[in-house]
């Protein structure tokens, strides 16, 4: 669906999310669609690509470049135990920076039903990184907004990646060599970071496309009129 989305927002012509449903590419640029609480929607994406950009490095270097599901990774030599744990405890991390999203912005942005969110004392931290992500920009821009999901939705295919190669049968080469605890470990951590996507950010970029689609049907039916 992410993959899906980015289509609308790159493509000239835009793209279909669904077999019925396309969306031109100038939904996502109209003004006069007043979106609610775009900054700190803006807080929330900068965060997000900046933890996936990290667990991109940690995926190179524990299973080299390229795309780990279809089996073209250029592999760096032995992956053991040792690597697989270290790759679980960098999927970990990422599963704490959706737990600080959900619990600092959750509530505000009408998202995180049925996420779970594990106790963590991180908020702080994740504070901090915000303001230096999104120091001096302006966060109540739609575009800057519109320019971060892009970003984000291109990032969070890595994740995908891993999915596929962990399910896939047989196990793609990049997981084949892990122990079985390994792959299940992994496998239930990106799960969970799975269902955040879902059940937070898939939730609030719909329903904002929601009323961009609104608002751009009533300027078509004007033009139309006139």
């Amino acid at each position: 669906m992410m993959s899906l989305l980015r289509t609308t927002m790159t493509s000239a012509t835009g793209g279909y999310v669904t077999r019925r449903l396309h969306v031109p590419q100038e939904v996502w640029s109209q003004g006069g669609a007043k979106l609610t609480n775009v900054s700190e929607k803006v807080r929330v994406v900068a965060i997000l690509c900046s933890a996936l950009e990290d667990l991109q490095t940690s995926s190179s270097e524990y299973f080299g470049a390229g795309n780990v599901s279809s089996g073209m990774a250029l592999g760096i030599g032995s992956i053991g135990r040792t690597e697989g744990e270290a790759w679980i405890s960098r999927l970990e991390d990422f599963s704490t920076v959706c737990d600080g999203v959900v619990a600092s912005f959750g509530k505000k942005l009408g998202v995180g039903e049925g996420f779970v969110v594990k106790k963590t004392t991180w908020g702080d931290k994740l504070g901090r990184r915000f303001d230096k992500l999104t120091n001096g920009k302006n966060l109540d821009s739609p575009a800057a907004y519109v320019a971060g999901l892009r970003k984000l939705f291109l990032h969070v295919q890595l994740l995908d990646e891993h999915s596929k190669a962990i399910t896939s049968q047989p196990v793609a080469p990049a997981y084949a060599a892990f122990p079985a605890d390994i792959r299940v470990a992994a496998d239930k951590k990106l799960k969970r970071v799975s269902q955040f996507f879902a059940t937070v950010v898939l939730t609030f970029v719909i329903r904002d496309l929601s009323q961009l689609l609104d608002k751009y049907a009533k300027k078509c039916e004007k033009w139309l009129a006139e």
